[in-house]
């Protein structure tokens, strides 16, 4: 069977990005995601303030994930940032979730390690496709933006949880995230070299996915889908389109189609 799932950087809101600030765009950001209507959309940089509003526009959605500071004060809360994770309720029935820390501690709620610059974090769900029974896991990301050992750090801790998830139940596996690294960073080296890349099914060149509110395609990717063993990518979007003259953020968000074998 397949199924379609999505990356998209939803950009944090701040004031700093006038006309482009996450009050004008939150209808395109829906919209963006409305338009194919993945079964599972792995967003990046979304305050819990900004996902209530994008919960809103996606009633047909549910989510998943925490900030990554951990505990916190309901008014910090509500600017803390997650890896959300959205998905269709209606085509997938929610098996088990949690969230891992990427550091040298990962289930200590809001822990950094190495020359990270801030805590990241991984939010993971395990699904149930409604229609037929067959379950897979989805993690979603997002990797440190400056340290780079980091960033290699944080691709080992992330392929050991998904090999953990394969060697307890042999389901496939779908990754999703800002990566904050080109194709050839050893951190992205490293997971390519044991999971499958969407963009490995694009005939052309995947351009890059971070455009800063400037469009275009030149230069390389920095958002990725990556599928473990048992599942097989088919098809791979890059979505460049513009809402009423805005772009919904200032990464694109990424689409592929993913056959469970």
């Amino acid at each position: 069977m397949e199924l379609n799932v999505m990356t998209f950087n939803l950009r944090v809101n701040t004031s700093v990005d006038g006309d482009n600030a996450w009050p004008y765009r939150i209808r395109h950001a829906a919209a963006a995601i409305k338009k194919t209507a993945p079964l599972v959309v792995g967003t990046q940089e979304g305050t819990n303030a900004m996902l209530l509003d994008l919960d809103r526009e996606l009633p047909g959605y549910g989510r998943l994930g925490e900030g990554r500071s951990g505990p916190l004060s309901e008014e910090d809360r509500l600017r803390d940032e997650g890896c959300a994770i959205y998905y269709r309720q209606d085509r997938l029935a929610l098996v088990s979730n949690g969230q891992f820390w990427l550091s040298e501690t990962p289930d200590v709620p809001g822990s950094k390690s190495w020359d990270s610059s801030l805590p990241r974090i991984c939010t993971w769900a395990c699904f149930e496709v409604k229609a037929s029974g067959r379950r897979f896991y989805a993690f979603n990301t997002h990797f440190d933006h400056l340290g780079q050992r980091a960033r290699e750090e944080s691709s080992r801790l992330v392929l050991e949880r998904i090999g953990r998830c394969r060697e307890e139940d042999g389901m496939p596996v779908v990754l999703t995230g800002d990566f904050n690294a080109f194709p050839d960073n050893p951190a992205i080296v490293a997971l390519k070299d044991r999971l499958a890349d969407a963009f490995d099914v694009l005939h052309e060149e995947a351009g890059r996915t971070f455009h800063a509110y400037e469009g275009g395609t030149e230069g390389q990717p920095i958002d990725y889908l990556f599928a473990a063993e048992g599942a097989e990518f088919t098809q791979t979007i890059v979505h460049r389109d513009r809402w009423e003259g805005m772009y919904p953020s200032d990464h694109y968000p990424v689409e592929a189609h993913v056959r469970l074998l």
